[in-house]
């Protein structure tokens, strides 16, 4: 009961949230992104396979540890945060560079007592695993901004994750 409370909550700020005015999602530089998780073996290792479930992809860091990392892999501005989304159970990504902050190094974290993507420096939370990044608190939503989303794409027996 109080998981379902939550997610109409969560719902209802949302649609409070998106039905005032437009969300800013692009305030970030853009930066080219590419993660392959498109075969069974690399889904299962690396991706997200049940709601709630998140990882962090940054290239420069080496996170996650033993990921293939080449050449043709990007990992946008400030990295990238993988979620599976609670309605849909399906993934989606964004940019863990806080959009109001706009420096590479101000990451957003997952706060897993309520699923918020939450950034330290400016206090701006998220909603990332129902609400495509929108704005839930803080300066990101007083100025209507939301994460930079990235598309996550079906391939074989997984995922890309582009831009």
């Amino acid at each position: 009961m109080g998981r379902l409370l939550y997610i109409i909550g969560v719902a209802v700020q949302l649609l409070f949230c998106l039905s005032c005015s437009k969300i800013d999602d692009n305030m970030l530089p853009s930066y080219p992104v590419y993660i392959n998780l498109s075969t069974l073996g690399y889904w299962d290792t690396y991706g997200v396979v049940s709601p709630g479930m998140y990882r962090i992809f940054n290239k420069n860091e080496g996170v996650p540890t033993n990921y293939p990392y080449n050449a043709n892999i990007y990992t946008g501005y400030g990295g990238v945060l993988l979620v599976c989304d609670l309605f849909e159970n399906a993934p989606r990504a964004y940019d863990m560079s806080c959009p109001v902050e706009r420096r590479a190094d101000v990451r957003i974290s997952v706060d897993s007592s309520n699923y918020e993507a939450v950034c330290a420096k400016c206090g701006s939370r998220y909603d990332v695993m129902s609400g495509w990044g929108a704005p839930l608190d803080g300066k990101a939503l007083s100025q209507k901004i939301g994460l930079t989303r990235y598309s996550v794409v079906k391939t074989g027996s997984g995922y890309n994750v582009v831009n």
